[in-house]
């Protein structure tokens, strides 16, 4: 039989053997879910440099559409300006031309003998003192609004006097000035 001295050993032994080979059973483990970590964190940086990608295109395309909105814009602006001075440029011609054919009118009706001085004077357009200006198209649009503007009256009291907004009160008369510095 053996003895018990025998027994410890052998049972040492055993038990040396077997703690050699737990340890590399939890290492390959370790081991394993590592690169299972390190391959999920590759994916997920490979996922956020396409996300930023397709974002950073996004954000170009949008850059570009905003400066061609930007440039047609200003193309449109400049077409609606040009617009704007050949109709202004209409008007005078036409106002010009009325004003001469009032007076060749009034010449005409003076060579025949034909013609009066007060109603020559009703067909011609009003004569502007050096000292006074013309009045402007909305001017006349608003004779009452300029009236009892020029007697001091306040813009609350010719809104109310007249039945309309302070607000539009205020655009007339900024509108009026903006007529006189065009024509001055």
């Amino acid at each position: 039989m053996m003895s018990n001295w025998t027994y410890i050993v052998l049972l040492g032994a055993v038990v040396a053997v077997a703690s050699l080979f737990l340890p590399r059973k939890q290492q390959g483990r370790e081991a394993k879910d590592t690169r299972n970590m390190e391959i999920a964190l590759e994916q997920f940086m490979e996922n956020t440099e396409l996300d930023h990608q397709e974002l950073v295109k996004l954000v170009s395309a949008l850059r570009e559409e905003g400066k061609q909105q930007t440039e047609a814009g200003k193309q449109r602006l400049a077409e609606l300006e040009n617009k704007c001075l050949l109709l202004e440029q209409q008007l005078a011609f036409f106002q010009q031309q009325r004003q001469n054919d009032l007076l060749m009118a009034a010449q005409t009706k003076a060579d025949t003998g034909t013609a009066k001085t007060a109603p020559l004077a009703e067909e011609l357009p009003p004569v502007v003192q050096e000292n006074e200006q013309p009045a402007s198209g909305i001017q006349l649009r608003y004779p009452d609004l300029f009236d009892l503007y020029n007697q001091g009256k306040s813009i609350e009291a010719i809104a109310k006097k007249l039945g309309m907004n302070k607000g539009e009160v205020q655009l007339i008369l900024q509108l009026a000035k903006q007529e006189e510095k065009a024509y001055v």
